[in-house]
């Protein structure tokens, strides 16, 4: 039976480039048990044979394997940083009179809805010029995305004020306003298997693919990312998650999101101005030489705990420089990166988290030894940095020592803490899910491969 599991889990990654290791076979076990009475891996192999009813039963299966948890305002600084009235001027010089919106992997819908309000916010207007097409695999995940009715749970980020507005309180649960609705549309599409941008869609100003490509292995993640860059108007912006920049899974990916045009690094496509929307990892809203403009979204944006005392204590002067490393390394200036964190490691040599930004800006230069050597030194102060942990066996990676990867990963797994409080400037934009995912991925693609 383990054997007609590994063959039903090798269906499930060509289809949809998620890699199932062979201690998670039991979760495809329980999937097939869910798609019909009495289904196994040999009858689903027997039944998927039959040309009639393979891509029922597959799409069937995908349902039941794909859909994920997710809820409105998701690491909502990266949709923040969108900017819709500089969109909406592009597209008007494009000769269109909206804004065109695609939410790659929108599972139940919540984050289509989520940039549907945030476009309506910034925008002012009953009827804002924004179009937001949501995909995914899961038929029953977008059918819940057109019902719109969802739980407290799902809303529990989204500010009184802006429920009032955009929902309707309905037994217990909240259903999308009409006019929120009519923002968006939802449709099938295989961002693996099928062509990009979806047959019959023109290009998109927004592409949003957040936290989806922790479960690709390296080829996929840079085939869909060519895909999606091709999806895009000349000028516009794609966001990905932050769980996706951290995990690595192309070297190309660690390099998106820098100042300069991602694609402009891809020699042997046309140059197009394309622009990564994201926050740098862990920060407040704010520059380095200060803090921004407070957000005009109700209740959107906490305070970020720093150091104790006032920002002249040696602690907080800390914190702020590997904020600034952070900063630079998100601009593309990694050289500044790691002259920051030497400032600080000069202060003091038992700082993990300066360890850690430093060995992000090495891993950007290549300099992958010196990375391993930070991540270790992060490590080797508080070895219970599951971060540094996942980041470290990252470096190993690159470096093709799969051993010492799977190592790395296996202590993240073993180590990541929501409840940390410690290293808050480097995990406040982090969801540690998506990085226990990611730790997930890597070690099931390190199995798929055979590594010793």
């Amino acid at each position: 039976m383990s054997q007609s599991l590994e063959q039903v889990a090798e269906l499930v990654r060509r289809e949809v480039g998620i890699a199932v290791k062979a201690d998670q076979l039991n979760v495809i076990a329980a999937a097939l048990a869910r798609v019909a009475p009495g289904m196994d891996a040999d009858r689903f192999l027997s039944e998927a044979a039959q040309s009639g009813a393979a891509r029922a039963l597959m799409g069937r299966l995908i349902d039941e394997v794909t859909v994920q948890e997710t809820y409105f305002f998701r690491e909502l600084r990266e949709l923040q940083a969108v900017p819709w009235a500089e969109l909406a001027e592009s597209a008007a010089a494009g000769g269109s009179g909206s804004v065109r919106v695609w939410v790659s992997a929108c599972a139940t819908g919540e984050e289509a809805y989520s940039l549907a309000i945030l476009a309506s916010e910034a925008f002012g207007s009953g009827a804002p010029p924004v179009a937001v097409l949501g995909t995914d695999i899961s038929t029953a995940a977008l059918q819940r995305a057109e019902e719109a009715r969802y739980s407290e749970r799902s809303v529990r980020h989204l500010p009184a004020e802006l429920r009032k507005r955009h929902f309707v309180a309905e037994d217990g649960r909240y259903r999308a306003g009409d006019r929120l609705r009519s923002l968006v549309r939802f449709r099938r599409h295989n961002l693996v298997n099928d062509p990009s941008p979806p047959p019959g869609e023109v290009a998109f100003d927004l592409i949003a693919c957040r936290n989806l490509l922790i479960y690709f292995d390296h080829d996929t993640v840079d085939r869909v990312i060519g895909s999606l860059e091709t999806s895009l108007r000349p000028g516009g912006h794609m966001i990905l998650g932050a769980a996706d920049r951290l995990s690595g899974t192309a070297r190309r990916l660690s390099r998106v999101g820098r100042a300069q045009p991602a694609v402009e690094r891809r020699r042997e496509r046309p140059r197009r101005p394309t622009r990564m929307l994201r926050r740098p990892l862990g920060l407040q809203e704010r520059s380095p030489q200060g803090p921004s403009a407070a957000s005009d979204i109700p209740g959107a944006g906490t305070p970020v705990p720093g150091g104790d005392g006032d920002s002249t204590t040696p602690r907080r002067r800390a914190g702020d420089k590997v904020e600034q490393a952070l900063w630079a390394a998100d601009a593309g200036d990694l050289e500044t990166a790691v002259a920051i964190t030497g400032e600080v490691l000069a202060e003091n040599p038992l700082d993990p988290d300066a360890y850690f930004a430093r060995g992000l800006a090495e891993l950007g230069l290549d300099e992958t030894d010196a990375a391993v050597r930070s991540f270790r030194r992060a490590l080797y102060v508080d070895p219970s940095f599951g971060l540094a942990a996942f980041e470290l066996g990252r470096a190993h990676d690159a470096r093709g020592e799969p051993r010492a990867a799977i190592r790395a990963y296996e202590q993240a797994l073993r180590t990541l803490d929501p409840e940390d409080e410690r290293h808050r400037v480097i995990l406040d934009q982090v969801d540690l899910g998506d990085v226990a995912a990611a730790c997930s991925a890597r070690l099931a693609s390190s199995a798929r491969r055979g590594s010793p």
